[in-house]
């Protein structure tokens, strides 16, 4: 059987010493990947820990990121794409990549909680909720925020903010260039309309950029359908 075209670049990675050389993180998949958010996540995240790769960004690992033969979830933390191929697969690869840093209480939201359900090029720093206003993770944006049980959904164990509150949360926190598309994508994939964000943002009153997020959705989702 012929090696997967990421698997040779790879190896061809690995065996050029002036290409990427190890980080100074350990080897090998962290302990217990996912096991902060819970033993399902734990199990089903064990291959994915499996395929991360660890390595310098360099030329050579962001040639490899542009030519699709790898995937950059944090700073040196990378991954196939043939591991990314649905929404438990994403949710719990970056679980992974934050590894030990990992809490219970992280929430993945965002453009990282747009990219679990939509799939595509992830976003390049992962965010993440959490009602703690401790601790930090490098490559990562945590806010601090509390959510309502309806606000999350549980994919292969790791907590996600549900579309709704992802759609709120791009238009209020994330650039232009970094909502538009994955608002776009929610309306027309039917994951969300634009009628139920109107109404979510509508009883957000006093939340920090609930106003600016009304004011863009018509600008931001001028074509997308309106459906109920």
């Amino acid at each position: 059987m012929t090696e997967p075209r990421w698997s040779q670049r790879a190896h061809a990675l690995r065996s050029a010493a002036t290409s990427a050389a190890p980080v100074s993180t350990p080897a090998g998949p962290y302990a217990a990947p996912c096991a902060p958010w819970s033993h399902h996540a734990a199990e089903l995240a064990v291959p994915l820990a499996d395929g991360l790769e660890r390595w310098e960004e360099n030329p050579t690992t962001w040639g490899m990121v542009q030519d699709r033969l790898m995937v950059r979830l944090l700073p040196g933390i990378f991954v196939p794409p043939d591991l990314l191929g649905s929404a438990v697969q994403r949710a719990l690869a970056l679980g992974c990549a934050v590894g030990e840093r990992l809490q219970s209480h992280h929430v993945v939201a965002g453009p990282s909680a747009a990219w679990v359900f939509l799939g595509g090029d992830p976003p390049e720093r992962a965010e993440l909720l959490s009602p703690a206003h401790r601790g930090s993770i490098p490559g990562a944006t945590v806010r601090t925020a509390r959510l309502h049980p309806r606000e999350v959904e549980t994919i292969g164990g790791a907590p996600v903010t549900s579309p709704l509150r992802t759609a709120a949360d791009l238009l209020r926190f994330a650039p232009d260039h970094v909502a538009r598309p994955s608002l776009r994508r929610l309306v027309e994939g039917g994951y969300v309309s634009v009628s139920s964000i109107r109404w979510h943002l509508a009883g957000l009153d006093r939340y920090p950029g609930v106003g600016a997020a009304r004011a863009r959705i018509d600008e931001l989702l001028h074509e997308a359908p309106r459906a109920a």
